[in-house]
């Protein structure tokens, strides 16, 4: 490349602050969030709660296992800032990752004696994740540039694409297999098209060997562990749903759960937009600046669920009624119930992405053991007396235990940092460290 440096041409390019970052990020989410809406509403209006249900299952079969794939390579390769290693290491393990847990998801599929149309859609889900996955490490490489306007606008055509073709193979056969099919064509659509083409220019795709990738997979499988036990404690209320009611009852369920994901696609984009910024911080000792711009996610974070439980008691009945249909009207007050659960969790999303950005990997995989435990424990004593309602009990639970284990660990990893300046100063004697370089 004429003689310029792997990586050079990465380090070149401007950064975006942190506010256009984030909203360019919200943006994206944003509209994946209602394509993800769009898909479910379709799903329930052209094939039924019993097709909706079958969906559902799918994917709480199929995630877990995308998640402990996905190993969260990109929170290590976004906060790589040394770049300790060439982003082509990072994509070989991803790729041997995703081969592995797509074999994993047809193994589940064919153990669980599920019918076949119930099992081909399962792996057709994981296929579909797998490419989100892919997707998502090329996201990292742009990430860790500061481009989050890159990101969001790919995850907003990446969602409006998948989901309009899911929609039209849906409403042309009534098959949902073939559906399925047409959203994982959509997502490689993308992924090939913008993503990878994006995401590698100026990244080094030189790989240093199988140890070196070893040694990154010992780094990320903690973090693996987390996202798959994050998955089944989210999850643990439907396998009790659908084990105890059946597949009808899990789609009933499956609309009005699908509301908590608004506040979680603002969590997550601002916490994806933070998290280069907050890592640097934690990297270069910038204690005040770390832990203002912290507090801010985890007060949004609360804002954003009380907000969720107001409007789930002035517009709960005509928002379920409108996007999936009168009969789920009935469900108004099972979304009370799981907006209330999802306060919690928003605040608890958050601060997972507070430790995850001081590269506290191994200490969550306890933690989140404990949060699929106790959601699993919960679930299954819950759901059997309280019904859909024990289901929304049951995840606020766990989303309890998240939240005070990940304040434990944040308290640990700040004592343990030796944090320059004076740590009590509440911003005094402000440090631009942690501040991106200003773009030119």
């Amino acid at each position: 490349m004429l003689g310029i440096p792997p990586g050079a041409a990465a380090a070149a390019t401007p950064h975006i602050s942190l506010r256009k970052g984030f909203i360019a990020t919200f943006a994206g989410n944003v509209a994946f969030a209602a394509s993800q809406w769009a898909a479910l509403s379709l799903i329930a209006r052209l094939g039924g709660a019993e097709m909706l249900g079958e969906y559902a299952l799918a994917l709480a079969i199929a995630t877990p296992v995308a998640l402990f794939s996905h190993l969260n390579l990109r929170a290590v390769l976004g906060t790589d800032m040394e770049r300790r290693h060439p982003f082509g290491d990072y994509l070989a393990v991803r790729l041997g990752t995703i081969a592995l847990g797509v074999l994993a998801v047809a193994g589940i599929a064919l153990a669980g004696r599920y019918a076949w149309p119930v099992a081909a859609v399962i792996v057709a889900v994981g296929v579909v994740l797998s490419a989100d996955n892919l997707s998502d490490i090329y996201y990292a490489a742009m990430q860790r540039r500061d481009r989050m306007d890159q990101i969001g606008g790919s995850t907003a055509v990446r969602g409006a694409l998948s989901a309009l073709a899911l929609g039209l193979a849906l409403w042309l056969t009534h098959n949902l297999l073939a559906a399925v099919a047409a959203q994982a064509a959509g997502r490689i659509a993308v992924l090939l098209a913008y993503d990878r083409p994006v995401g590698s220019a100026g990244e080094s795709m030189a790989t240093s060997g199988a140890r070196a990738q070893a040694g990154i997979l010992a780094m990320a499988l903690p973090l693996g562990f987390v996202l798959m036990l994050l998955s089944l404690a989210g999850n643990m209320p439907r396998y009790a749903i659908e084990g105890r009611f059946g597949l009808a009852a899990l789609g009933a369920f499956a609309a009005p759960a699908s509301f908590m994901a608004v506040g979680s696609t603002m969590v997550n984009a601002l916490g994806q937009a933070a998290t280069p910024r907050l890592a640097r911080c934690f990297s270069q000792g910038d204690a005040p600046r770390f832990r203002r711009l912290a507090l801010q996610l985890i007060g949004v974070s609360a804002l954003l669920g009380v907000a969720g439980i107001a409007v789930a008691l002035t517009m709960g009945r005509f928002a379920l009624a409108l996007l999936y249909g009168r009969s789920y009207a009935a469900y108004a007050s099972l979304l009370i119930w799981l907006m209330a659960a999802a306060s919690v969790g928003y605040i608890a999303g958050a601060l997972g992405y507070i430790i995850t950005s001081a590269r506290a990997f191994t200490a969550q995989a306890p933690l989140f053991a404990a949060v699929a435990a106790s959601s699993g424990i919960a679930s299954w004593l819950l759901v059997p007396r309280l019904g859909l309602e024990g289901a929304a009990v049951a995840l606020g639970a766990s989303s309890l235990v998240q939240a005070g284990g990940s304040l434990l660990i944040l308290s640990h990893a700040w004592r343990a940092r030796a944090f320059r300046g004076r740590i009590g100063n509440g911003g005094g004697g402000r440090n631009l460290a942690c501040q991106a370089p200003a773009a030119k």
